[in-house]
């Protein structure tokens, strides 16, 4: 409960930043729910378009262990702070079928097995809307992906083999062992982590920079000291400061 009331501090500090920092665009921008097809079968995604006509890059976002449902205003606010920026947003509810029940079985082993035999079946799903974006009229060649917690697992999973993707931001993430082997390749990276997290620990997530480091890309983590499981205050700030100029820098 404590690390979803932190996720709410930190949704809810990114929307005041959007409406006082760039409230001329902040009308621009609304969510629709639009339909991608996949091989899997077609996808529901919410797309937050940036203002303009112009080719832009895109970012997909992907929500955590309890599904988007429970952070849907999370994730729709990162999204907005994303389109004012300029960059495409798209939200993606990942989970099939009873996913989400299964992956938050009260058993912690069932749920750790299930998890790790939906990853890659999770990140099929997610290169294949990662190339129905790439191949619309509105979009550059550039593409990131933003994860928390879970969704961060998963965007390593995506971006050690789709090397499409230009650009992996880490919230309270690792690698995922199911795939660990099958990582070649990851893109620059930005990490951000709590030196308390106890659900994900720090240790995670500077093993996820040192292998990206070791495969020869630029990568980063920020250690926020007190941090738990999700962000609050100005760590907050700090972190949407931090992710944002680094898709800007990545993908522009």
């Amino acid at each position: 409960m404590r690390s979803i009331e932190k996720a709410i501090s930190f949704c809810l500090f990114l929307l005041f930043l959007s409406a006082t920092s760039q409230a001329a665009t902040a009308a621009d921008v609304r969510g629709r729910t639009m339909t991608l097809p996949t091989p899997d079968g077609p996808v529901s995604v919410e797309f937050y378009a940036a203002p303009g006509d112009n080719r832009r890059p895109a970012v997909i976002i992907l929500h955590g262990q309890h599904g988007l449902v429970p952070f849907h205003g999370h994730c729709r606010h990162c999204a907005v702070v994303f389109a004012q920026a300029g960059i495409d947003a798209y939200v993606v509810e990942y989970y099939r079928g009873d996913d989400a029940r299964r992956a938050n079985d009260p058993d912690a082993k069932r749920q750790k097995e299930f998890v790790a035999s939906r990853v890659r079946d999770w990140s099929h799903l997610i290169s294949a809307v990662a190339s129905d974006i790439l191949a619309g009229k509105r979009a550059s060649d550039k593409i990131g992906l933003l994860g928390f917690s879970q969704g961060g697992f998963l965007a390593t999973a995506v971006a050690g083999q789709d090397r499409r993707i230009a650009a992996l931001g880490v919230f309270y993430g690792g690698i995922p062992n199911a795939v660990r082997d099958d990582i070649t390749h990851l893109p620059p990276l930005l990490a951000l982590h709590g030196d308390a997290d106890r659900r994900v620990p720090l240790a995670k997530g500077k093993a996820l920079v040192d292998l990206a480091k070791g495969l020869g890309q630029p990568a980063e983590i920020v250690v926020y000291p007190g941090a738990s499981h999700g962000f609050a205050g100005s760590d907050s700030a700090d972190a949407e400061r931090r992710i944002l100029a680094f898709f800007r820098q990545r993908l522009f």
